[in-house]
């Protein structure tokens, strides 16, 4: 079994993030509900705070894509792994392994995509923050009445945050698209049993990290070396953001014996 090529790898990975991007435009439009509802009900814009986000819609739209994405990978590179090297599946042996994996995922969901929503959460109030500092002051320096000072507060809060959840959701989508497909293609082609070797495949564009663009090739339970930190796959939650975000590398694998 020979390595596969990047754009052959990326052509899935770009109709998953084609498929999740409405799913995280519209999670982030309703974190920030609470805010809308808190102006609408504040009469002095003056003494408006950030609230508590709602986070629940960016939960489910990682539930979602990680159910869809990793699960599909892992199912997909384990068949083709024993493909490869004449090993017949076994009835009902797809819905044991997807079971598993399944499982596998909602505890990463629990633990290492926990951690990412905080963030993402925490990321939200500091630019609410920051909006509601630059334009308070402005909207009040106009004298306008109370009902018309909190419709210019939520539009122009509206018109900006529309801007900054398009470039939000592109930066999660692509990043956590393949940190997903990596996940559960390790996972499924692990599981297999089959001796491999695993690949770093980069894309090598013009946006690619230095360090990425490494045609590295280690076993399967080893880690690649990248930049001086130990990833077991690209996007690995073991690495730093410096390494993981936006990172559009894959993975890929070849036979013991080649």
């Amino acid at each position: 079994m020979k390595p596969r090529k990047w754009t052959t790898i990326n052509r899935r990975r770009a109709a998953y993030r084609a498929k999740m991007r409405p799913l995280f435009l519209n999670a982030l439009e309703k974190q920030i509900k609470p805010l809308y509802d808190l102006i609408k009900t504040t009469p002095d814009i003056n003494l408006i705070e950030v609230p508590d986000l709602d986070n629940s819609q960016i939960l489910k739209a990682y539930q979602r894509l990680y159910r869809v994405v990793a699960v599909e990978s892992a199912m997909t590179d384990r068949k083709l792994v024993k493909s490869n090297n004449g090993i017949a599946l076994l009835k009902n042996e797809d819905q044991i392994i997807q079971d598993l994996i399944l499982a596998d995922i909602d505890n990463y969901l629990a633990t290492e995509v926990g951690l990412t929503i905080t963030a993402i959460g925490n990321t939200s109030k500091v630019l609410l923050q920051n909006l509601l500092k630059d334009l308070v002051p402005k909207i009040i320096e106009q004298g306008i009445g109370t009902g018309a000072a909190q419709t210019m507060l939520r539009d122009q809060i509206k018109s900006a945050w529309h801007s900054a959840r398009y470039y939000r959701t592109e930066r999660i989508v692509r990043t956590e698209v393949g940190r997903a497909a990596n996940y559960g293609s390790i996972k499924g082609v692990r599981s297999t049993g089959v001796a491999q070797n695993k690949h770093w495949v980069s894309s090598y564009s013009a946006t690619s990290r230095p360090e990425h663009m490494t045609d590295q090739m280690v076993d399967i339970d080893d880690l690649f070396d990248i930049g001086g930190e130990s990833l077991d796959f690209p996007g690995d939650p073991a690495g730093s953001a410096a390494q993981t975000i936006n990172c559009t590398c894959c993975i890929s694998y070849s036979s013991k014996d080649i």
